[in-house]
């Protein structure tokens, strides 16, 4: 087949199709439409909408680090926008490979100098503030430059230590007719896993990851919940489990079971954890895993700023488990982190004695199953106290976020 004139976007998602990409996260936005309407016509690619810009930045991290893959994200330029920059300086950081496409309103004539107090509304130049944080960022000034920009930001992404990409469109360049060469390019080689854990490359995406010993082995303190969680999440089961989470894993493997991935971050904000079991899930979902298991083992500090992100998990039928440690004394007396739950569709219980984890976390892994949605188990027995590394419990730290 020869040349051909496709919108430039078009080529774009045939390209993104090319490498593999079935679901782009995002915000949805105007200056969106001519990317959504050629995702459409070509077929194949699903988006998922996110709260915020941060949040879909997790969701395509946790869908490139399940896949092996570059995740793509999709944000309209405003704003709200200015939040993606933590998701991808996460990315840059755990070398995953991400492809970050900004959507622009109309591109305007220059306009001649005036004061900026005169001047109208200005979205955040992303290209300039990505510049620290991505491997590239890029602004498109010509619609027969777009091929080429994705081209190169997928093997950029991907090549060396992977990291993320930013392309920046106006929409009405987005839609301006190209001539578009004679066939689809090969997709981007594979790397060697786009993650980092621990400061080392992990050999294979989804590659199964020693879980760290308690310290006590006893199994007092916090080490008794994780203890017990790697106990469940692994035994009798021939389902693989995915557990997303910055805190310490227990080791109970044994041989025979079911094999644990482990999804870590090295300097993740607070709150990555959800979004980015989301992306991981759909990615487990989209190759048929379904049977595998999505668990988040978050502390209660960082979970209430994107909880949010479990409204997008209802609505588009996204399923795991959320174990919430704390202590009792460590509570948020302005957060009902299971009313929370409730409120964007989930269901959720509380654990007060010790003894009822492990019916709390087998009625939350059936229920999830059920309804297709996130379920939340948030533990507050006095066992659980030290599940902050230690930090007292203090009215000081009752309020303070941080990775």
């Amino acid at each position: 087949m020869g040349a051909r004139r496709v919108p430039a976007v078009q080529a774009a998602v045939e390209i993104m199709k090319d490498e593999g990409v079935d679901t782009v996260f995002g915000c949805p936005g105007a200056a969106l439409l001519p990317l959504y309407a050629a995702m459409e016509r070509t077929g194949g690619i699903a988006r998922l909408s996110a709260g915020h810009a941060e949040g879909a930045a997790h969701m395509a991290d946790g869908w490139a680090r399940t896949t092996g893959k570059a995740g793509v994200v999709a944000v309209a330029a405003g704003p709200g926008a200015v939040r993606l920059l933590s998701g991808l300086y996460a990315a840059r950081q755990d070398a995953v490979p991400l492809v970050c496409v900004t959507g622009r309103e109309a591109s305007a004539p220059t306009a001649p100098a005036i004061p900026l107090r005169h001047a109208g509304y200005r979205p955040p130049d992303l290209v300039r503030l990505a510049g620290a944080v991505a491997k590239r960022a890029e602004r498109i000034e010509d619609p027969a430059r777009i091929p080429g920009a994705f081209r190169e930001a997928f093997r950029i992404a991907r090549e060396g230590r992977p990291g993320p990409v930013l392309i920046d469109i106006p929409a009405d360049l987005a839609g301006v007719e190209i001539v578009c060469g004679p066939g689809p390019v090969a997709p981007s080689a594979p790397g060697a896993g786009p993650a980092l854990v621990d400061g080392v490359r992990s050999p294979a995406p989804g590659a199964v990851l020693p879980l760290s010993a308690p310290a006590d082995p006893a199994g007092t303190g916090a080490h008794w919940a994780l203890a017990e969680l790697a106990e469940l999440f692994g035994a009798g089961s021939s389902a693989d489990t995915y557990v997303v989470s910055g805190l310490p894993e227990a080791s109970a493997s044994r041989p025979g079971t079911a094999r644990r991935h482990r999804v870590p971050r090295r300097t993740g904000p607070p709150g990555w954890e959800v979004p980015t079991a989301i992306g991981v899930r759909k990615a487990l979902d989209s190759r048929g895993e379904r049977a595998a298991e999505v668990v988040v083992v978050v502390d209660g500090r960082g979970f209430p700023l994107t909880a949010g992100e479990l409204a997008a998990a209802a609505q588009y039928e996204v399923p795991f488990v959320v174990v919430l440690l704390g202590g009792a004394e460590d509570a948020d007396p302005f957060t009902d982190p299971v009313k929370l739950a409730e409120a964007y569709g989930c269901a959720g219980r509380d654990v007060l004695d010790p003894a009822d984890l492990r019916s709390a976390v087998e009625w939350a892994r059936k229920e999830a199953v059920s309804t297709r949605r996130p379920v939340l188990v948030e533990v507050r027995a006095e066992r659980a106290a030290d599940a902050y590394d230690g930090l007292p419990a203090d009215p000081v730290h009752t309020r303070v976020y941080g990775a």
